[in-house]
């Protein structure tokens, strides 16, 4: 019982993962509305060096965002996978001291 009590675990801590990711991944998302609203009250040639470094920074963000929803969604798959695949307790103890 212990066991499916740390799958279930497991599967909160990808949860919470998923849900920074995607945070991570709206802030992007805004820096690039709020340029595009303000793009009439300045102009491009004089802060190209500032919309350049933001740019990069959305690229940045957009990126890290993306790889921790990727990876969460590989591990929850993984998890509900071990869970699945078992209906007793015998199967799960198996499975978990192969990757012991």
């Amino acid at each position: 019982m212990a066991l499916i009590r740390t799958i279930d675990a497991e599967k909160r801590t990808h949860l919470a993962e998923l849900r920074t990711g995607i945070g991570i991944l709206t802030i992007p998302m805004s820096l690039l509305t709020i340029l595009i609203a303000t793009s009439n009250y300045y102009s491009v040639d004089s802060v190209l060096s500032f919309i350049v470094g933001i740019v990069i920074g959305i690229v940045a963000l957009a990126s890290v965002g993306s790889y921790l929803v990727i990876q969460a969604l590989q591990k929850i798959k993984k998890t509900e996978k071990l869970r699945d695949s078992c209906k007793d307790i015998t199967c799960l103890l198996e499975e978990h001291q192969i990757h012991d």
